[in-house]
């Protein structure tokens, strides 16, 4: 049996939506920062800001100017990290393991 959706106000539909703006502006806005090199992996990592804790650790690094799908793909295994892990999501031990991988010299 299919759930329907509960039904949401016009404001609530709005406040959902400037609400997913919101993050995903602030997402490109990082992916912007890491590929220029303005943003720092080892500080992502450490201390994403609320609307980038949610997104995806393999997404981020893709981001990263040198790094490709391959590369990611070599990092997140020699890290132990699954592709669907979020920033909020790593535990320490696995962020110290992604910036050692990453050769992070602050791990």
């Amino acid at each position: 049996m299919l759930r329907r959706a509960p039904e949401r106000t016009v404001d609530e539909r709005k406040n959902a939506l400037e609400e997913a703006n919101r993050v995903r502006f602030a997402r490109a806005a990082a992916k912007r920062d890491l590929k220029s090199g303005e943003l720092d992996i080892y500080d992502l990592l450490m201390d994403p800001s609320e609307e980038l804790r949610g997104a995806k650790v393999e997404e981020m690094l893709l981001a990263m100017k040198g790094m490709g799908r391959i590369k990611v793909t070599r990092v997140l295994r020699e890290a132990g990290i699954s592709r669907s892990k979020t920033l909020v999501g790593l535990t320490h031990g696995q962020r110290d393991r992604l910036l050692g991988a990453l050769g992070c010299e602050d791990a």
